[in-house]
């Protein structure tokens, strides 16, 4: 996954931003964000076809809602027109996956409903690559704050007028200045940060920090 989406980023070297901190251990000097999926949106007034993407499994979640997701809108295309379903097989084939995150970056809007857990990998690849996922409410809803995701409580709130305001109005946000959206929340920077803030090992030394959280070793 990290490789394919790098492989993306290589494309979009303009749109870069700062490390989160100065002189960090894990992220380099500078990061990655494309906003070429929001610049196209943009100038196009947001009537492009391609709207919504459906690309998982549909029986890899307890509750069925996957399922239940895939019958309704990818089984009726006269209501959901909007909307565009790929198969996706259990597994990952890593070399064909920067081919389908370019064929998915075609969607500005991913459906991303929980798998096996209630986050889903697929909500953090969007992000990664300028693309906005739609998620369910549930109880970790604090996660996705400053970050462009739309929440939802109900698949029937689902319809293409609602999707195409959602999808404007975040878009005009991912370009305003100062920054509305905290993009740092997507680099390990950040949660190392808040994970060593909250822990016993609390420390400012750089050095003390990265000898705790990245020298573990396996014992034999």
């Amino acid at each position: 996954m990290a490789e394919s989406i790098r492989g993306i980023h290589q494309q979009y070297r303009n749109y870069t931003l700062p490390s989160v901190f100065n002189k960090s251990m894990d992220e380099p000097l500078y990061y990655v964000q494309p906003f070429d999926i929001t610049q196209s949106v943009l100038n196009s007034h947001n009537q492009s076809d391609k709207l919504l993407l459906l690309n998982f499994h549909p029986d890899t979640d307890p509750d069925g809602l996957r399922r239940k997701l895939w019958k309704n809108i990818c089984g009726n295309k006269n209501k959901y027109s909007f909307a565009t379903c790929f198969d996706k097989s259990s597994g990952v084939d890593r070399s064909i996956l920067q081919t389908i995150y370019k064929r998915n970056r075609q969607y500005p809007l991913w459906l991303s409903p929980r798998g096996n857990g209630i986050d889903c990998h697929r909500t953090w690849e969007a992000l990664y690559l300028d693309a906005i996922p739609i998620v369910w409410h549930s109880t970790i809803d604090s996660l996705y704050t400053d970050l462009p995701v739309i929440i939802i409580h109900d698949w029937n709130e689902i319809n293409k007028q609602f999707l195409r305001n959602k999808l404007y109005e975040i878009a005009l946000k991912k370009l305003q200045q100062p920054p509305v959206y905290h993009y740092e929340k997507l680099r390990h920077a950040f949660w190392r940060d808040m994970i060593l803030k909250k822990s016993r090992h609390s420390s400012t030394n750089t050095h003390i920090h990265k000898n705790r959280c990245w020298q573990a070793k396996t014992i034999q």
